[in-house]
């Protein structure tokens, strides 16, 4: 009160943003010193509640009194001190009401901490006020990026609770009310920006909030029911969390037809997050293996989205899970010990893993033509081919690899002691090298012409320098009649490619 008195009189909100933190502290003093049996809990949840209301509404008195253009002019985080270094007096009226709301929450954290709660419905509840405050406040100052902060504070406080204190075993948690709350928070967040859409219409940070309140409560909802409920149908959770999602895109379309950057990012959000929620059915429901192909299929889908809601995140997001699927392919060796051996050869996980990884790479090479195949200014097209031919390569090894392995037993690559094996590869090598060829040259692509130029240099390298040594006279002559009669196919191949290619030049330059 007598804060209050002083900014009345010196108008100057400093004195009630320092007195702010005083309560805060002197309320951590208090919370360390409640005892292990929790008597002090509730007096100590109603302080906090009491007095979070008391300078929410103190502050926005405040403001309205001294500074009513701060309710508007929201914060100029660009520009926090003024010419002489001094904290502008606009900014310290539009951050004072937040601060009383975000700040409370790093007391419930420390009382989470502390206090050994079986239900954490009181710090909850307080946690629930305090969004309700911050939203309010974000209507009334327009502080965009206020829901974001929120709901990182209730995802840190969800967070502390239940790796510290949530127990299935414990017959005195609430177990159904938990995940009530993870719901509700989930709702408030969720539901938000649709109450306000004309005032948030040109905003970007409000939607994002709203849009990215899934994740943080499908993870913390996905450990409750595998803990409490286990089932086997795990996959079903990601596919109600899509809803939602596809629900707000759905609304956001419907709500209007421009093509605006705000409405963009809108869209880009929300259908982000809908197409990581559909992809992590898989991965949900099945393991392993599947979690890569599920980043790889986001992937595809963020890029296919990026052709209706040209966003640059989108692309960038989509192109990265791309990459990221391809390295844990092609650079994790565990990925091979994943199962044993099949019995059935070829048509194995191998095939459905790394094909639709490399499919996936393929269609995103194949979505990010030009001119939407630059990423701060590299050409992110021919990346996602090169990586997608790669990993085609690497199957045809590792099916090969496989092919000649005992059931049961682990993957491995080996280059002699087969016959068979040996010759195989030889082929398999020079027929990809045939087929790099051919698309090289139906695409006019010359890297992939090098690149198959340089496979079957390198098989033809294999072949004297290995296989003449090391297979028997039948293979042998295998190898050597395959690989040639793939040598001259491509050597014809390239020969009509260049009289092709001298053919046009000469008939441009008559018509010039």
């Amino acid at each position: 009160m007598l804060a209050i008195m002083l900014a009345v009189l010196t108008a100057s909100l400093l004195s009630v943003l320092a007195v702010l933190l005083l309560t805060l502290a002197a309320a951590g003093a208090l919370i360390f010193k409640i005892p292990a049996d929790l008597t002090g809990l509730p007096v100590c949840l109603f302080l906090l509640a009491a007095f979070v209301v008391f300078f929410v509404a103190a502050s926005i008195w405040l403001v309205r009194k001294f500074r009513p253009e701060a309710l508007q002019a929201g914060i100029n985080l660009g520009g926090f001190f003024d010419s002489k270094g001094e904290v502008a007096a606009g900014d310290v009226a539009a951050i004072l009401p937040a601060c009383s709301v975000v700040l409370p929450f790093m007391l419930l954290i420390m009382a989470t901490l502390r206090l050994p709660l079986a239900d954490p419905s009181p710090v909850f509840g307080v946690a629930l006020l305090l969004v309700v405050l911050l939203l309010g406040l974000t209507r009334l100052f327009m502080l965009d990026w206020l829901p974001a902060i929120g709901l990182a504070c209730v995802t840190a406080l969800e967070c502390a609770w239940h790796f510290n204190r949530f127990d299935p075993a414990n017959a005195h948690q609430p177990l159904n009310l938990v995940l009530e709350w993870y719901l509700v928070f989930f709702a408030v967040f969720a539901m938000f920006p649709f109450l306000f859409t004309r005032q948030f219409a040109d905003k970007a940070a409000p939607w994002a909030a709203a849009a990215m309140a899934g994740p943080p409560q499908f993870f913390l909802i996905h450990r409750f029911i595998a803990a409490v409920h286990p089932n086997a149908f795990m996959g079903l959770l990601p596919a109600a969390f899509a809803v939602p999602g596809l629900l707000s895109l759905a609304a956001v379309l419907k709500r209007t037809h421009d093509k605006d950057q705000s409405r963009m990012t809108q869209l880009a959000w929300f259908g982000g997050v809908a197409l990581f929620f559909i992809t992590l059915i898989f991965p949900i429901q099945f393991e392993r293996q599947w979690i890569t192909i599920g980043w790889a299929l986001e992937g595809a889908a963020l890029l296919w989205l990026f052709h209706r809601v040209p966003h640059p995140g989108l692309r960038l997001t989509g192109a990265g899970l791309l990459v990221a699927a391809f390295v844990r392919l092609a650079l994790n060796p565990a990925v091979l010990g994943y199962h044993p051996r099949a019995a059935l050869p070829v048509f194995n996980w191998y095939l459905y893993a790394y094909g639709l990884v490399t499919v996936s790479l393929f269609a995103g090479a194949k979505l990010l033509a030009p001119p939407r195949h630059l990423i701060l200014q590299s050409n992110i097209q021919s990346v996602l081919a090169g990586l997608g031919t790669v990993l085609a390569f690497l199957l045809l090894n590792i099916e090969i690899a496989d092919y000649f392995s005992a059931p049961g037993s682990t993957l491995t690559f080996q280059f002699s002691g087969n016959f068979a094996r040996d010759m195989t590869y030889s082929i398999a090598w020079a027929l990809f090298a045939l087929v790099l060829l051919v698309a090289g040259i139906a695409k006019r692509v010359a890297a992939a012409r090098y690149a198959a130029i340089g496979l079957l240099g390198v098989t033809l390298l294999k072949l004297f320098l290995h296989d003449l040594a090391q297979l028997a006279q039948l293979y042998r002559i295998g190898a050597f009649i395959g690989v040639a009669i793939i040598a001259m196919l491509a050597s014809f191949l390239y020969q009509k490619f260049f009289s092709a290619g001298k053919k046009e030049a000469v008939e441009h330059g008559a018509q010039r």
